[in-house]
């Protein structure tokens, strides 16, 4: 008991000091997971984040929203409960043309199943696990039914969604086939039915496949691994979607591959050794595009051929690598990554990283327009130390001094008017020693 007083004691401290810097704690009970943060065409916040209510039940996905610019926010509420006892993954919030706000997430297990999956350890927005894509829309005010995404249930795994040229909202996902199912193939690797589905406020109103189910190698056999991991993309000013994934590489199961699709060709960009890859679905690459609709793709490659811990920008249309974060000091690690588009050219990044024993600090890292690079900027208030190379690093103090923390994932968006904007996942350990795991909140952030 004693434990628990100390841990939310250092929790409220965090909190005052946060609320000194115009930062707002949005969760509720302590056991939050990622996020995801929208700005409208009305200036209003929406952020959604997976949390769950106690110990031994589901994570859901909680949404609540600001109009005052994150000075407050309206009391959360679950959107993802079913009734099944299931829990939710990583959580997606968009705007289509119509002005219609949707939030997508894939529930694990089944409806009615006598074990719901009420959470998931090892799974990411890589999409490593199975599951069942689900979303929900919110027009004047009102919240609509949950509709599923695909015909299939619980076949799901790697997914994006993005608004084309027209407005209209798609989603693009992998699923393994239903034959897959039946006979219980239910691996990433098996999942290369590839389909798109576009959204609507009633219910998905198509769907297209790139790539029929599988079929058995032979009667009775399991299809050829040829399913991808770690999809992400988007649509280009003339409606072409382009997008990078991950799969094995077909001739040496020894590695993984990313592959980035211009909407034309699909081409290798990097090659990641077997068994060193830190569990990259859990921090998956992420494509992005500049001002000048060159696309990039942001990612952390694998340290086992690298003296340091790094992440890199690849612009697939050159081959050019920029090394845009590096960790020298021994010691010190990588533990996520995350990258958002708000819009062209506004590309942004978050890295956590940490020593033994010590805080796990978050840095930001934003492509300046003008200079088309990378800059640097220190979110959490240790994050300038540690070996950290990078130019024009300028540290913030957003946190209390007398408690060290653990920033677990974070979600930065910019505004129309170039102010950039923050949900930070943490955990809090106080000076006195007292530690916990289980105490993670999500707190937002006006960083300009």
């Amino acid at each position: 008991m004693a434990k628990s007083i100390s841990v939310l004691a250092g929790l409220c401290l965090l909190l005052n000091v946060c609320i000194a810097q115009k930062s707002v704690r949005l969760s509720q009970f302590e056991r939050a997971g990622e996020t995801d943060l929208l700005i409208d065409r009305n200036n209003v916040l929406h952020a959604v984040y997976q949390e769950s209510p106690d110990f031994g039940k589901p994570v859901f996905i909680y949404y609540t929203s600001s109009s005052n610019n994150g000075a407050s926010w309206t009391k959360p509420i679950v959107i993802s409960n079913d009734e099944s006892g299931n829990g939710s993954g990583p959580p997606v919030i968009v705007q289509d043309g119509n002005g219609a706000i949707y939030v997508i997430w894939k529930r694990y297990g089944n409806k009615g199943s006598k074990y719901p999956v009420k959470e998931v350890t090892l799974d990411g927005r890589g999409g490593y696990v199975n599951g069942t894509l689900f979303y929900k829309v919110l027009q004047a005010g009102q919240w609509s039914e949950i509709y599923p995404v695909s015909q299939e249930i619980g076949s799901q795994y790697s997914w994006f969604a993005f608004v084309n040229n027209k407005g209209q909202l798609y989603v693009c996902w992998n699923e393994v086939s239903p034959q897959s199912v039946q006979n219980n193939w239910q691996m990433w690797y098996y999942a290369d039915w590839i389909r798109f589905g576009i959204l609507g406020p009633t219910g998905v109103t198509a769907r297209a496949e790139v790539a029929p189910p599988a079929t058995p190698k032979i009667s009775g056999g399991a299809p050829p691994e040829n399913g991808v991991i770690n999809l992400h993309g988007y649509a280009d000013a003339e409606g072409n979607v382009h997008y990078t994934y991950t799969r094995r590489d077909p001739a040496d199961k020894k590695q993984e591959k990313i592959y980035y699709y211009d909407g034309r060709a699909h081409k290798e960009v990097y090659a990641y050794p077997l068994y060193g890859n830190q569990n990259h679905f859990m921090h998956p690459p992420r494509l992005l595009y500049d001002d000048k609709g060159v696309d990039h793709i942001v990612f952390r490659p694998s340290s086992t051929n690298l003296e340091s811990e790094q992440i890199w920008d690849i612009t697939p249309v050159n081959n050019k690598k920029t090394v845009i974060a590096e960790l020298s000091a021994k010691g010190y690690a990588i533990s996520g990554f995350q990258a958002h588009q708000s819009a062209p050219g506004k590309m942004t990044a978050c890295v956590e990283f940490g020593g033994v024993g010590e805080s796990r600090e978050a840095m930001g890292l934003f492509y300046d327009v003008a200079k088309s690079s990378w800059t640097a900027r220190a979110l959490t208030k240790n994050a300038g130390k540690g070996g950290f190379k990078y130019t024009q690093l300028t540290p913030l103090t957003y946190l209390s001094t007398l408690t060290t923390y653990l920033a677990q994932a974070a979600t930065i968006v910019t505004g129309k008017d170039g102010k950039r904007k923050m949900l930070l996942t943490l955990s809090v350990r106080t000076s006195t020693g007292a530690y916990s795991m289980n105490n993670p909140s999500v707190l937002f952030f006006n960083i300009d």
